[in-house]
């Protein structure tokens, strides 16, 4: 099994592509799921999903009614390559940083695994290969397209690679996983004038960094400490040359946590802050945000199961939940799922120009999905 990982996993990771133009991904994918006994169907432009059917453990043709789901992201990231490997991308400006490429490698393994024991198992299998994770989400459409209730799925797993975990350990936890995530905007409009004219002028920009400390003391202060949530400004341009205030100034931030009172909470007093501030100097100060992937809540009963099969794996309940965000998280609004992360030992940021990993860690994976569909 080894080498046709590595096999998928490189040839993959040469063809990165970006959001739903996943093109010659879908089309490789398709290729080697033709070679089994499941039924293939391309969903939403370029993803694709292979159903594989039990019929029985007496051959008695009769179809089984419960299916079990598993999911890969297909998309690699606008990431210009220097890993310097022999298996680089061979499209220019585009990288598979984030490990999808393994996690397509290990659900073309495992589909050759089911071909071989699909028809010993109490349910069906679907395989899931979405695009455009990185992107706008492309979970959501999944979902929207009824594939789930199509095929019965009753619950769903994933794997994301991580580098920051120890090399082939696993690791979850019940409840909060990842978070809720929300790009922000605030544009502060102010009034231009000579910094020797300081007075006739409204600086944006300084009205901007106050506005800044107050929603940063906001957040740190009004709210339990057991309540994960974070508001952090990446991004802050203002003014055009040193000597003259600043008419205007944008920040660029993101808001994560898990729960929608929390969300609500936020965005209500960041509207008040603001308020003050409009009224302190007489600026405007606007918002746009994004609607972001809601937060990924793994499903306690299935993390409990999961935590007593794989108790001869190297498996790790995460104290804290990940302020990352995945749109995984699409599918568990809509059925029970569990979201794991299988180390890679590396210490490679994931996004980074540099990622890679030893192909190894991916048996892991493929065991573990075995053992969770009841396999071995």
């Amino acid at each position: 099994m080894n080498n046709r990982l590595i096999k998928y996993r490189r040839e993959l990771h040469r063809i990165p592509e970006l959001g739903y133009d996943v093109y010659k991904t879908q089309a490789y994918i398709v290729e080697q799921l033709r070679q089994y006994d499941c039924e293939i169907k391309e969903v939403c432009g370029t993803g694709v999903c292979a159903f594989f059917q039990s019929r029985g453990e007496n051959g008695t043709g009769q179809c089984r009614d419960k299916t079990i789901a598993l999911r890969s992201d297909m998309d690699g990231l606008p990431v210009i390559e220097e890993t310097g490997a022999d298996y680089c991308s061979v499209h220019e400006g585009s990288m598979h940083a984030c490990g999808h490429d393994g996690h397509m490698a290990m659900l073309l393994a495992l589909a050759g695994e089911l071909d071989q024991i699909i028809h010993t198992l109490p349910h069906n299998v679907l395989l899931v290969f979405q695009p455009a994770e990185e992107t706008i989400g492309g979970a959501k459409d999944i979902t929207a397209s009824g594939i789930l209730s199509k095929y019965n799925v009753e619950r769903i797993y994933a794997f994301h690679l991580y580098p920051m975990l120890e090399k082939y350990a696993v690791g979850a936890r019940s409840n909060e996983m990842m978070a809720k995530s929300c790009e922000l905007d605030i544009t502060i409009f102010g009034k231009s004038a000579h910094c020797a004219y300081a007075e006739e002028g409204i600086d944006a920009l300084a009205i901007g960094c106050e506005l800044v400390n107050e929603l940063y003391q906001m957040v740190r202060t009004e709210f339990s400490e057991t309540e994960y949530r974070l508001l952090k400004f990446g991004k802050m341009a203002s003014g055009t040359v040193r000597n003259a205030i600043a008419a205007k100034a944008v920040l660029e931030g993101t808001i994560r946590c898990f729960h929608d009172d929390t969300f609500e909470f936020i965005i209500r007093r960041m509207g008040e802050i603001s308020a003050g501030l409009q009224k302190k100097y007489q600026c405007s100060i606007s918002f746009k945000r994004s609607d972001g992937y809601p937060p990924v809540i793994n499903d306690p009963a299935l993390f409990e199961e999961a935590k007593a099969l794989l108790t001869d794996f190297d498996f790790r309940t995460f104290e804290k939940p990940f302020m990352l965000s995945e749109d995984f998280s699409f599918y568990l609004q809509e059925i029970p799922g569990l979201l794991l992360f299988l180390g890679t030992g590396t210490n490679i940021p994931l996004h980074s120009n540099s990622f890679d990993f030893d192909e190894d860690v991916l048996s892991t994976g493929v065991e573990v999905y075995l053992r969770l569909l009841k396999m071995i």
